[in-house]
């Protein structure tokens, strides 16, 4: 069977869990503005210090945090968290007081990372939680890519996603030794490069649409391998939420098997 491969979709969210997020600053109004618009979904704590923080980072999801601190700038503080957790987000609160250039360019280039300019608390609330919410978004997703394509791995199954164009952009080891190639040279390569025309056209005009209302699909198949030389395959094709395209194979059963939706 095709493994399981998580997806964004409602309930299932990486952002309807809690949010907890640590706010280092001089001033704890800005804590206060972030509680007063963040809800129920968020747990505020406060640190006074680059020193405070960093013996607080246990379970938090996100630092907010002022540029200048009472022990020193938000470069030693990105500096000293992307040492010891190098995916846990940060906002910083970026003022005029001080040339911000260097620090944007570190910001910036770092993709855990992120600056709200504060010369008015207005609209401030608001951006800050829309900013936190963003990165500790990407972080969970990134984190359930990973375990995902983990185990897609690790399964014993031939399994590879194709993306909307088309081409593939994973291949497991099993898949790619079914079609005696190397798994690396298939990434970038369209899947219909690995079936007869026939099959392509029977994949294209039934199966895709099967996948397209929701189910999925499985029939048999003659697949090509790199040498160019036909091969009998069971497919398995499921969908993504993004068009992407779940293939699974495997030698079909003595009777043939046939086309089935499900």
């Amino acid at each position: 069977m095709i493994p399981s491969i998580a997806t964004n979709d409602g309930d299932c969210s990486p952002v309807s869990n809690s949010i907890t997020a640590l706010v280092v600053a001089n001033d704890h109004r800005y804590g206060d503005h972030l509680e007063a618009t963040t809800g129920d979904g968020f747990t505020i704590r406060t640190a006074e210090s680059i020193t405070d923080a960093m013996a607080r980072l246990e379970d938090v999801d996100c630092l907010v945090s002022e540029y200048t601190l009472a022990d020193g700038d938000g470069l030693d503080l990105l500096d000293r968290v992307t040492d010891r957790t190098p995916a846990l987000p940060i906002v910083f609160l970026v003022d005029d007081t001080h040339d911000s250039s260097v620090a944007l360019d570190a910001i910036h280039s770092n993709r855990w990372a992120d600056c709200v300019a504060h010369p008015d608390t207005t609209t401030l609330p608001d951006r800050l939680r829309h900013r936190v919410e963003t990165l500790v978004e990407h972080r969970r997703l990134a984190a359930l890519s990973r375990r995902s394509l983990a185990s897609v791995e690790l399964a014993q199954d031939a399994v590879a996603i194709a993306a909307p164009d088309g081409d593939l952009e994973f291949a497991n080891r099993s898949f790619a030794m079914q079609f005696g190639a190397d798994r690396d040279a298939l990434c970038g390569t369209a899947w219909q490069a690995l079936f007869t025309d026939d099959c392509v056209e029977r994949l294209e005009t039934t199966a895709i649409p099967t996948v397209a209302d929701g189910w999925r699909w499985t029939g048999s198949c003659t697949g090509r391998r790199g040498s160019g030389e036909p091969f009998d395959v069971r497919v398995r094709l499921g969908g993504l939420d993004d068009g992407s395209l779940v293939f699974g194979v495997d030698t079909p059963a003595s009777d043939g098997g046939t086309d089935e939706a499900a």
